[in-house]
């Protein structure tokens, strides 16, 4: 399989939509991060959906204070608007900066809003299943638009990063996104073993040195291909090179990474980077990793699922 590269773009309306058009039939996805400080990245993702044709859209959202409905219906809205190209970054909150945004919960510590997310992470899988494909029907005949038998009751009880329980009820409002499941992507940490576990595609920090010998924070490439197993890819998250000698050295490095068990590269560039970066990338590293034997033809017209090796997702429904 290709190695699978992507690249971090800042929702930025000038800034991140140049790089987003510069990238888009070249790399496989740009993630978004999120940070409540500026544009929504899943908003922001939903207005590039239509802009781009190839490039993947996967937003960070933060769900330790952001309902988990919201999250599945606007993210299942994400892959209409991108036609099959999105996915989602599942993140926390810990600060009490965050919780004030919100006002309903205190800040949280890591390891209660991690175990938060991974409950989220399933409940989401089932309300985006809470209706069947077919479910829209359109019966003039009597007047009925979807097939009531054809949506599926959630009633799910959750505990929050501050220990009180909570309900969500479903189904969605939403259909079931074209991709059936967008592809979850988590990075790991110390504290989120069960969130990895449920993602399809996990991100392992890699220190920034000129070799790839040391992980520089939590779980390393080999530990995380471990946890995981082999159906899940394990994508290696490391600043972008700036330097022409950085730069020359991402070949050596991917093929490195690779042989330790990566799937591929996610670059994190700064915002003030990331289109001088978005355009080195597609002019100098794509080239030279295609060249390297690393890259293959980029798949026209393929959704985020195919492009990134993962299967059709079947519904948690379908023997229901």
């Amino acid at each position: 399989m290709s190695f699978i590269i992507g690249t971090t773009i800042t929702a930025d309306p000038r800034t991140g939509l140049a790089a987003a058009k510069t990238l888009d039939g070249h790399v496989d996805f740009a993630l978004v991060p999120d940070a409540f400080d500026g544009i929504d990245a899943l908003e922001f993702s939903s207005w590039l959906g239509p802009i781009t044709s190839e490039l993947g859209l996967i937003p960070e959202v933060r769900v330790t204070h952001t309902e988990p409905f919201h999250v599945a219906t606007a993210s299942a809205t994400l892959d209409y608007t991108a036609r099959s190209r999105s996915g989602l970054s599942i993140g926390i909150s810990t600060s009490d900066a965050d919780a004030a945004l919100f006002g309903r919960r205190p800040g949280a510590d890591s390891a209660p809003a991690w175990a938060e997310a991974a409950q989220i992470i399933d409940l989401v899988r089932r309300l985006w299943d809470s209706w069947d494909d077919d479910a829209i029907i359109r019966d003039l005949s009597t007047d009925r638009y979807i097939e009531r038998d054809r949506l599926h009751i959630v009633d799910a009880q959750l505990r929050d990063s501050a220990g009180t329980d909570y309900s969500v009820l479903g189904p969605s409002i939403t259909p079931r996104p074209p991709q059936g499941h967008p592809p979850i992507v988590v990075r790991a940490d110390a504290d989120n073993a069960a969130a990895v576990e449920s993602a399809d595609i996990v991100l392992a920090d890699i220190g920034a040195g000129d070799t790839a010998d040391v992980d520089s924070a939590g779980p390393s490439v080999e530990k995380l291909r471990e946890l995981v197993g082999p159906r899940t890819p394990v994508l290696a998250r490391l600043a972008a090179p700036t330097s022409r000698s950085e730069v020359a050295r991402t070949t050596d490095f991917a093929l490195d990474l690779q042989s330790r068990g990566a799937s591929g590269i996610v670059f994190s560039a700064l915002p003030e980077e990331q289109l001088e970066f978005s355009i080195r990338l597609v002019s100098e590293i794509v080239p030279a990793l295609t060249a390297a034997g690393l890259r293959t033809p980029a798949m026209s017209g393929a959704d985020l699922r195919t492009r990134l090796g993962l299967p059709a997702a079947h519904s948690l429904y379908t023997h229901a």
